[in-house]
């Protein structure tokens, strides 16, 4: 018996190429044995090889052999970088839309009229963006990643068309629920296709850039904004439309990764597929999301928190997360949309709530910054996107970092740490100078809040897959986008709905009854502005900017205690070893091919090689 060789003319093309890309006939010992004491594998198995023998046993499954046998191994295939490019630019497109209206919201509320409204604004855009992802991560394993993420291009384009042409409130609000439901399937088939090409330990390189990409969006977003709301604000919409025609150009020929559909699936009638999908936890999650936020945002402004229509859709929102709870874990729910499995140890878990806390302190605080800026500070709406630089830029630099500082120690415990601890320190700073600060202290609080926030950018979704196989990628990664959009929106309506209330325990302080009348009902936030406050005498202005100061400290102290809650929930987190292997059906075409290949040569060896 001889070992076949990659040069041999015995074999076709197409084989000799696998046999060489994946180096299976030159087994590196005689045995090579892995158990359930490794802390990178989950099951154990040991292949033995001989002489001039073959393996016995297939490591893992049939599917994972040469990613496992070859994990240490791993390299990047032809096209990864073209891929990886064609994530990059509509990643970039979804980061500057979620920030880009934070310094343009007063400008456009005014404009618009929207009100006590404007916060919907931004609220629509992160709830239409977080209610799919569920939904988008089961049908990526049905359909397959890359012309789903192309779908939501053109649902992305199509919102910024509506968005950017908006007349009146409800136009451009119905145009940001369509750039949230385009937004929301880009984030999410962005980190499923990196979670499928790329092993997790030599995730943290990637996952860094692509986490810079996103951070550069937010950082010119609100720079961007500031300069639109002076030059004309429909540019914040308009700009996506060009951008989103080369995007989809770059991903139709770079993004060539396998559909992972197997043949039973393709047998499948379109309704039988989508009948693997959980639309009845999808509406319940969604009904229960959106009762709990009109709560929220209409409380304590168009209406006061004890009337009937607050508190009956807060009580519905919450009777809607238990009844969904309960019906994920019902033996009636064959295809959940978050599995209870995925949901089955602490550093899941616990990496599943840094998750929400991290995106509500993130986006809360540079949504709330530039109002602060401008209303407290005398700031532009320019000036104050250039004053949210160092937090921004700050989140930019340190997510690119804390990638290959997590892909080379993989202590992603400790980086939560440092990382609640430096946002901790910045939000005690807010609370304690809310009044009495100058420009150049607050630009330190804000760096220390970015240092904090971009050390832990890079290390959510790690902590969340650690424990669980790529088998879960889809579902673990929907439940984590979905829940640190959730943070998101919560940063945002939470802090409004005290900072409302806040503003309405002040009002008496307001000598002028103009300046009353224009504060009053939650329409705050949109007069949050150096032209609004500089438009009234010396007193009554002293008088709004002390308003605003006050106003805004109950957003910082919201903030403060949630940091502190994120320090002790990493208390709950094990530091467990990142895995090296990889295990996917939706790898890069020609590498999911070459294995396919790869796997028949080693099945013909063990019956014919005599």
């Amino acid at each position: 018996m001889r070992t076949p060789d990659a040069t041999s003319t015995e074999f076709p093309e197409n084989v000799r190429a696998a046999l060489k890309a994946n180096a299976m006939m030159n087994p590196p010992s005689p045995a090579y044995c892995r158990d359930e004491k490794d802390p990178d594998f989950k099951s154990s198995s040991c292949t033995s090889f001989g002489e001039n023998s073959t393996p016995s046993t297939v490591s893992l499954s049939e599917k994972t052999e040469v990613a496992e046998v070859n994990a240490n191994e791993w390299v990047r295939g032809v096209g990864f970088w073209r891929c990886f490019i064609g994530l990059c630019v509509p990643i970039l497109l979804s980061a500057f839309e979620g920030s880009v209206v934070s310094t343009a919201l007063p400008t456009i509320s005014r404009d618009l009229g929207l009100g006590p409204n404007s916060s919907w604004v931004a609220t629509a855009f992160l709830l239409a963006s977080i209610i799919c992802q569920p939904l988008y991560g089961q049908l990526a394993d049905i359909w397959g990643r890359r012309h789903l993420m192309m779908v939501a291009v053109v649902i992305f384009c199509a919102g910024s068309a509506v968005s950017g042409f908006a007349n009146s409130g409800a136009v451009l609000i119905f145009g940001r629920i369509f750039q949230g439901l385009g937004s929301g399937g880009i984030d999410l088939f962005a980190e499923l296709i990196l979670c499928d090409i790329i092993p997790l330990k030599r995730r943290g390189h990637y996952v860094a850039i692509k986490a810079a990409v996103y951070a550069l969006g937010t950082t010119v977003g609100p720079v961007l904004g500031g300069i639109f709301a002076e030059v004309g604000w429909r540019w914040c919409f308009g700009v996506n439309i060009p951008v989103c025609a080369i995007s989809l150009v770059m991903m139709w020929m770079w993004l060539q990764v396998s559909s992972g559909r197997s043949t039973d699936s393709d047998k499948l009638t379109i309704f039988k597929q989508l009948g693997r999908v959980d639309f009845l936890g999808i509406g319940l999650l969604t009904s229960s999301v959106v009762f709990l936020l009109f709560s929220l945002t209409l409380g304590g402004a168009a209406y006061a928190w004890t009337s009937p229509m607050v508190l009956g859709t807060g009580a519905a929102g919450l009777t809607g997360v238990l009844c969904f709870a309960f019906w994920e874990r019902c033996r009636w729910c064959e295809h959940p949309i978050m599995p209870p499995h995925v949901f089955s140890n602490r550093t899941t878990v616990a990496g599943f709530i840094v998750t929400i806390i991290h995106g509500f302190l993130t986006y809360g605080y540079q949504f709330y910054l530039p109002p602060f800026f401008q209303a407290v500070l005398n700031a532009s709406p320019t000036k104050s996107g250039v004053l949210i630089l160092p937090c921004t830029l700050t989140i930019v630099v340190l997510s690119a970092v804390g990638g290959p500082l997590l892909a080379k120690f993989g202590r992603y415990r400790h980086m939560h740490q440092a990382g609640f601890t430096l946002m901790l320190v910045g939000f005690a700073c807010c609370v304690a100078y809310a009044e009495k600060s100058r420009v150049v202290e607050w630009i330190v609080f804000s760096f220390l809040v970015g240092i904090g926030s971009g050390i832990i950018v890079s290390t959510t979704l790690p902590s969340v897959l650690v424990e669980l196989t790529d088998k879960d990628n889809a579902a673990a990664t929907g439940s984590w986008a979905f829940l640190r959009g959730l943070g998101s929106l919560l940063g945002v309506a939470v802090p409004n709905a005290a900072f409302n209330a806040q503003v309405a325990t002040l009002l008496h302080t307001i000598t002028n009854r103009e300046a009353q009348e224009a504060l009053t009902q939650g329409r705050a936030y949109e007069h949050a502005s150096a032209q609004f406050v500089g438009s009234f005498g010396e007193e009554v202005k002293a008088q709004i900017v002390s308003l605003f100061a006050l106003g805004l400290r109950a957003p910082w102290i919201i903030f403060l205690g949630l940091a502190g809650t994120g320090l002790l929930v990493t208390l709950l987190e094990r530091q467990v070893k990142l895995r090296r292997g990889l295990d996917s059906d939706f790898d890069l075409k020609h590498k999911v091919e070459s294995s396919e290949v790869t796997r028949e040569v080693v099945s013909w060896k063990d019956t014919d090689m005599a």
